[in-house]
C-alpha cells in the first residue's frame, strides 16, 4: 500500500511542479508559491513514507539478493527525491527573492525537469520493484 501511496503523491508532486512552471510564465507569484509549496509538503510525505517503509520491512539489506538490490534501487531514488526537494526549496526561496521573471526561469525549469524525470524512474521502480 505504501508503493502505490507513493507512486500518487509522485504524480501529484509532477503535477503540482508543472503547475508553478505555469504560473511563473504567466507571472502569478502567488500561484507559483502555493504550487512549489505542495509540491515540497508530497516530497516530504514521499520521503517519510520511505522511510517508515524501511523500517517497517520484513527483510534486511542481508536478506540476499532482492533485499539488496531494494535497498539500492530505492535508497538511490529517496536520495535523488532529496536532492530534487533541496532544489525546489532553492527555487521557492529564489521565487520569494524575485528571481525569476516571465522570461527568465531557467533554474525552476531545471528543477521541473529533474522532478519529472524523479517520477518517471520511480514509475520504473514501482512497475519493476513493487509490482512484477
Amino acid at each position: 500500500k505504501i508503493p502505490l501511496a507513493n507512486t500518487i503523491l509522485l504524480l501529484c508532486s509532477g503535477a503540482s511542479v508543472t503547475w508553478a512552471q505555469f504560473a511563473v510564465v504567466q507571472g502569478s507569484k502567488y500561484q507559483a508559491s502555493v504550487s512549489l509549496i505542495i509540491t515540497i509538503s508530497l516530497a516530504i510525505v514521499f520521503t517519510s513514507l520511505q522511510i517508515f517503509e524501511y523500517a517497517t520491512s520484513p527483510f534486511s539489506l542481508a536478506d540476499g539478493a532482492y533485499a539488496s538490490a531494494f535497498y539500492m534501487v530505492t535508497g538511490l531514488h529517496g536520495f535523488h527525491v532529496f536532492i530534487g526537494t533541496c532544489f525546489l526549496a532553492v527555487c521557492l526561496l529564489r521565487l520569494h527573492l524575485n528571481h525569476f521573471t516571465r522570461e527568465h526561469h531557467l533554474g525552476l525549469e531545471a528543477a521541473a525537469w529533474y522532478w519529472h524525470f524523479v517520477d518517471v524512474v520511480w514509475l520504473g521502480l514501482f512497475i519493476f520493484v513493487y509490482w512484477l
